[in-house]
């Protein structure tokens, strides 16, 4: 038993590799992913009924709106290619760097981690594909620098900022050789995210609510999807440990 412990922790333990890998935390401790699919999943829900009902969470969305864009006009250009770029950023980039790092986890077979690779974004593209249409929501009438026609709620940016930059930190951090440098990767994060976001709505790409779901929906997916992959992969190991 004790043998069985050691490899399995060694299997886990992402300091022990120079590899990109995951560190197993959300398969050790799931009451993490619990958490966030519960959080995540309440406030998305919220979110929906109040914009399928036009509930008051939805009273500050066309004023913010409004702000926003007598802000945005007065901005000079490059504050707003700045904010434009956030656009690409939360695409574009994510979409070249998935690729890069799928075929590093399939060159490598670290099929614990292209499976959350794959799954992750992938059924975060299915779901927002399907919940913009069920909702319908139009967007801002003004749109600065890219204009975008499909449905709004949620918003998809926000959702794959969450699921990549969000796992890409999750594999970093464990990498980092002291307290200060974890900090920063978890802080660049969060900053990337809120980033995206936030240039999303100041240019009239979304609503606040749009936003804010996107950030919920992505949390929890991120949640469901990574502590029942790592926790699949880490069982597995487990069994042919004791098999041989």
């Amino acid at each position: 038993m004790t043998k069985v412990n050691i490899m399995t922790s060694n299997r886990f333990d992402a300091t022990k590799s120079p590899d990109l890998r995951v560190p197993g935390w959300l398969a050790k401790w799931p009451l993490i992913g619990v958490v966030m699919v519960l959080v995540g999943g309440l406030l998305f829900g919220a979110f929906a009924y109040n914009v399928w009902t036009k509930g008051p969470l939805l009273q500050w969305d066309m004023p913010l709106a409004r702000e926003f864009h007598n802000e945005a006009v007065k901005e000079p250009e490059r504050i707003i290619e700045l904010l434009i770029f956030g656009f690409f950023v939360g695409k574009e980039l994510v979409q070249v760097f998935a690729i890069i790092l799928g075929l590093y986890f399939l060159h490598k077979r670290f099929w614990p981690e292209l499976a959350m690779l794959l799954v992750g974004l992938g059924g975060g593209a299915i779901i927002w594909y399907y919940l913009i249409g069920i909702f319908n929501r139009h967007r801002p009438d003004a749109q600065i620098g890219i204009v975008v026609t499909d449905p709004s709620f949620p918003s998809g940016h926000v959702i794959t900022a969450v699921l990549f930059y969000g796992l890409l930190a999750y594999m970093l951090v464990p990498k980092m050789p002291s307290r200060f440098w974890k900090w920063v990767v978890v802080i660049a994060a969060v900053l990337t995210m809120l980033y995206i976001g936030f240039s999303r709505l100041f240019l009239g790409g979304h609503y606040l609510t749009d936003i804010l779901a996107g950030y919920a929906l992505g949390i929890a997916w991120a949640g469901l999807v990574y502590t029942v992959i790592e926790g699949i992969f880490m069982k597995r190991k487990n069994q042919n440990v004791e098999k041989r």
